[in-house]
This record gives C-alpha cells, sequence and structure tokens, in this order.
C-alpha cells in the first residue's frame, strides 16, 4: 500500500465568531496531503479524526469529532473543527481555554475511512484563546500578542516543537517538503534537498543587569556551509533577525555569545541562530530576567552594603563607612581643630577620616567624611570609564571618574550634558537620584529633593538613594592662627568624591553635590593641595562594580 504523509501549512486558518455576546463554535483546519514519493494526493476523499489534548501531547481527550474531506487540485483539504461527527465532549465553547493548555491531534485515513494512519499532533497557540474570551467580533493581526515575526519577504513559519522557526523563501520553481527530521525545506527542481542548519540554545549565565553571555552549539550546518550565526533577543517570546542579534561567525559545533545593551530588571527572551545558502534556523528561546541590583558588597571593617544596576553600572546605594582599605592597612580618625590646625585637615597626602560633628551615630547611618587622600591611597588622577582606581573601595569596586558621574547622569536624564563640562547645577534629576528621607523641607521647588515633606512621587526612581550628609569645610590661609573647621550643610547637601582632577591650577578634584532646593545636580571642584588660601573638604564616597 502506499504510504501517505501530511504536511499542515496552516493548521488554523481562523475562527467563526456567531456574535459579538457568544463565544465562537467553529475554527477552520487546512492540511496538504503528499504521499511517500512526495507527490500531491489531489482530488481524493480522506477521512479525518481531530482531538483536543488538554495540558500535554498525551493529555486527557476533551474534544474528539471526525469529518470526511475531499482534497483538492493542490492537495489541500479543509475542514471546519466543531461541525463533524462528535465522539467526545460537547462543543468548543465549553472547554476550560483560560486554565489549560491545549493540543490539537490530527488523524488521516488517506483512503477516507476509519482506519488511521498518519498522525500529528501540536500545541495550540495565540488563536483558539478567543474561545475563552467569549466576546471577540473579529481579530486583527497587528494586535496580537506574541505573534510570529518573519524576517523576509518570503519567509514561511513552521513550529519546531519550541518556537517558530523560519524557512526563507525558496528559488523560483523549489517545492517545499518534509524532511526527515519533521523541518520543512526547498527541494531544487531536480528533487534534490536543501536543508538549513540545524542549532540549539543551550544555556544562559553570567547574567548582568546589562549583559549576559549565551551558550549554543550548531548540531548539523545543513545541506550548505553556515555563512552565519549568533544569538536574537528582545522582550518578544520569539526573536528574530529583526530584533537584536550579534554575528559570531561561520564556525561549527559550540560557540558563546555576548548579550549586550540589556536594562535591568527586566524580561528577555534569547535564541540561537544559523544561516546558510538554504536559509535561517532558530534554536529554542530561553526566558531570563536581568537583576536590579549585583548582590551585596562588603568591606574590611564587616559592613555590608546594598547595592543597584543603574544603566550598564552597577552602584553602592549608600555611602562607604569603612576605616581601612580593602588590604587592612588602617586610616586615622581625626578630629579638626582651628587655629592652627592644618595637621588635622584634609589636605596634603592626610589619609584622614571624620564623623560629621564627631558623632558616631551619624555616621552609622549616614557614613563616613574623607580626605581625598584617604579617597585615592595613593593612586594618581582618572578620569577613564571606568576609572581603573581602587582606592578606598572594597574589592572588586572603584572609586567613579568624573567620566562615570557623567554617564550616571545622562542615563538618568539623557543629554543633559553630555560630555559633563559644566560647573554648575544641571538638569532636573536631584530627586531621582534622593531617597525621600532626612532633606531639610523646600516647598517651592517640586523637582527638589526637599519637597518629599509634602510628595513622594518621583523619588528615587533610580535607585541610587542619595542622602544629606554635609561635609568637612577647612580654611586654611597659608599662616598660624588663620585655620578654622566647621561641619556644614548636615540634611541640606550631599557631596560625592571622584577621582577626576581638571587642569587648572593646583589640580582641584571634581565632585557632585545635590542641594535641598535644587532641582539638578552639581559639578563642582576643589583643591587638595596647599595653596595661598583655600577650602578644603571631607566628604562621602559612593564606589562602582568593576
Amino acid at each position: 500500500m502506499k504510504q501517505t504523509i501530511f504536511f499542515a501549512v496552516a493548521v488554523l486558518f481562523g475562527i467563526s465568531v456567531l456574535s459579538a455576546q457568544a463565544p465562537p463554535k467553529k475554527m477552520s483546519y487546512q492540511t496538504v496531503v503528499r504521499d511517500a514519493n512526495n507527490e500531491l494526493v489531489v482530488n481524493q476523499t480522506i477521512g479525518i479524526r481531530i482531538s483536543i489534548l488538554e495540558d500535554n501531547l498525551n493529555g486527557v481527550k476533551v474534544f474528539e469529532e471526525t469529518h470526511t474531506a475531499t482534497t483538492n487540485a493542490q492537495a489541500l483539504a479543509t475542514v471546519e473543527i466543531g461541525t463533524g461527527t462528535l465522539l467526545v465532549g460537547t462543543n468548543l465553547a465549553d472547554i476550560d481555554w483560560g486554565n489549560h493548555d491545549y493540543y490539537l491531534k490530527s488523524e488521516i485515513d488517506p483512503n477516507g475511512g476509519n482506519s488511521y494512519t498518519i498522525t500529528g499532533t501540536q500545541q495550540l497557540l495565540t488563536v483558539p484563546y478567543a474561545f475563552y474570551s467569549g466576546t471577540t467580533g473579529y481579530f486583527d493581526y497587528n494586535n496580537l500578542d506574541n505573534k510570529p515575526v518573519g524576517s523576509n519577504p518570503g519567509d514561511l513559519l513552521y513550529w519546531d516543537g519550541n518556537g517558530w522557526s523560519i524557512v526563507s523563501a525558496g528559488l523560483p520553481g523549489q517545492t517545499l517538503v518534509m524532511g526527515n527530521n519533521n523541518i520543512p525545506s526547498w527541494a531544487n527542481v531536480n528533487g534534490t534537498l536543501g536543508n538549513p542548519p540545524v542549532i540549539v540554545t543551550d544555556t544562559v549565565f553570567d547574567i548582568t543587569g546589562r549583559t549576559s553571555l549565551v551558550q549554543c552549539h550548531i548540531v548539523d550546518p545543513g545541506s550548505t556551509g553556515v555563512i552565519a550565526s549568533g544569538v536574537c533577543w528582545s522582550t518578544n517570546p520569539y526573536p528574530s533577525l529583526g530584533n537584536s542579534y550579534t554575528s559570531d561567525g561561520t564556525s561549527i559545533d559550540t560557540f558563546i555569545s555576548k548579550v549586550t545593551g540589556l536594562v535591568s530588571g527586566t524580561t528577555y527572551y534569547v535564541r540561537a541562530y544559523a544561516t546558510n545558502s538554504i536559509g535561517t534556523s532558530y534554536g529554542n528561546p530561553i526566558k531570563f530576567t536581568t537583576p536590579e541590583h549585583c548582590g551585596t558588597v562588603t568591606d574590611w571593617d564587616g559592613n555590608t552594603y546594598q547595592t543597584i544596576y543603574i544603566g550598564a553600572q552597577c552602584w553602592m546605594k549608600e555611602n562607604l563607612k569603612t576605616t581601612h582599605y580593602s588590604n587592612g592597612a588602617a586610616m586615622t580618625k581625626m578630629i579638626p581643630s582651628s587655629g592652627n590646625g592644618a595637621s588635622t585637615y584634609p589636605i596634603s597626602s592626610n589619609k584622614f577620616y571624620y564623623d560629621y560633628n564627631n558623632d558616631t551615630l551619624i555616621t552609622a547611618d549616614r557614613g563616613l567624611l574623607y580626605s581625598w587622600w584617604a579617597v585615592m591611597n595613593g593612586a594618581g588622577s582618572s578620569n577613564n570609564n571606568p576609572s581603573g582606581i581602587q582606592g578606598i573601595c572594597p574589592s572588586g569596586w572603584h572609586v567613579p571618574s568624573n567620566a562615570e558621574w557623567c554617564e550616571l547622569e545622562n542615563y538618568v536624564e539623557p543629554g543633559i550634558d553630555v560630555n559633563c563640562g559644566t560647573y554648575s547645577y544641571r538638569g532636573s534629576m536631584a530627586k531621582k537620584l534622593s531617597a525621600p528621607q532626612y532633606w531639610s523641607s523646600y516647598q517651592s521647588n517640586s523637582f527638589a529633593p526637599g519637597y518629599w515633606h509634602y510628595d513622594i512621587s518621583g523619588f528615587n526612581t533610580s535607585g541610587f538613594s542619595a542622602i544629606p550628609c554635609g561635609r568637612l569645610n577647612t580654611y586654611y590661609s597659608g599662616s598660624a592662627g588663620s585655620c578654622t573647621a566647621q561641619y556644614e550643610d548636615l540634611n541640606n547637601y550631599a557631596y560625592f568624591w571622584s577621582c577626576t582632577t581638571n587642569s587648572t591650577s593646583y589640580n582641584p578634584v571634581n565632585y557632585r553635590i545635590l542641594s535641598h532646593s535644587s532641582s539638578g545636580v552639581c559639578l563642582n571642584s576643589s583643591y587638595t593641595t596647599y595653596g595661598t588660601v583655600y577650602n578644603y573638604y571631607a566628604m562621602s564616597v559612593r564606589c562602582v562594580k568593576n
């Protein structure tokens, strides 16, 4: 007996709706029937049994019916599911579409009877769930969720068992046939087959808030050599080359691809692809979610800090309060004195730290204040991104450069000051960076941190969690008896060091200011080495992960 096979070009062609208020009662199903010689079975009566299975491929039958159909001149047979001879269930509207997955099983007797020898099962996807809504009067393909998407005109989509894959458009005269691996492909005019590659997405690992690595392997290059491979990703469950993708060459076997440009706290789907002259194949999609933080970090003293991803950077959410460097070397605790007290000031290589107003309770909540020399621990200035300056930070972390502060600011408020060369308050991001606590009240500016007393909406959307810790301000005139020291601006200002000096005389250091009454972030600079008449400061530190 001649064996007959079939290939479902469009399994669920459409759903018929009786009214806007009543659930639909039937859906169209089409199949193309070929025999073992890959020849079309035309103008022939066939028997079809349709079953709907609940939850899995071998699940309970919740609906079953039989049909008799006749193939047309193109070997296409069409039936309307829901109008056949009912064997199991009552009607399609009684199926609990909203709470289970369902699979469509089709069996064919090519001789028109009920000796079914051909079986195929596939999962029902978006379209049948209109049964659950019961109110849909028509369907707009452009408004469907998770719709399969092609890459080029003429692409055909097929279900590979895990997701929608693409068979690229064939050449004029070619015929679409089913291969032994259940992957459709184009046959040439002389009957030879052409197969696309077979590729698998293995695993996603090393996930950060901005990047991840994906391991894949090419199982079979197909009929011709691989000309391109990589991974593609999107927030859509079935990403394709129409989304973001990498290009990782033409080698066979296993490769690792780096996904970039991700946003923290977001769910993505990634899958491998490989292309040869026949077409592009995709691996199984893998779902992953980028973290909102990079864990916690602990300094030498045992203080543990929370972290937050802001764009590509992972920052500490808290001000540093260590009294030791990561190698255990101690810094010097200092209490500043006025008069001829320059030796107690944060200047000229003095690696000092200070408790605001000599109050350790303030330090426990808001961190220590450091001289710039303590922050740098002997390192030179850097404006690289990343800075490469560990300085006072724990191992694996570094002191942010002016360029890194600039990246943070332009991520929170794009375009504010692209090169960060303006020494003043810029933008309106202050409350996006600030925790709604401690700041002195200020009602005249709804974008300023001090407005939290009246409305906390819009605060700390970045997660940076700045709080006003003030600073130590020491004034040195260069002569004995002309030195003053005072703690200032607690609850009014937050000050943060960078590791970058600018090129003016005495190489002042860039730092950032947030004010309770200003909507922007201020870029300023401070001298740290003896001059004639200058102010010298001890301020807060935030570290960035390497």
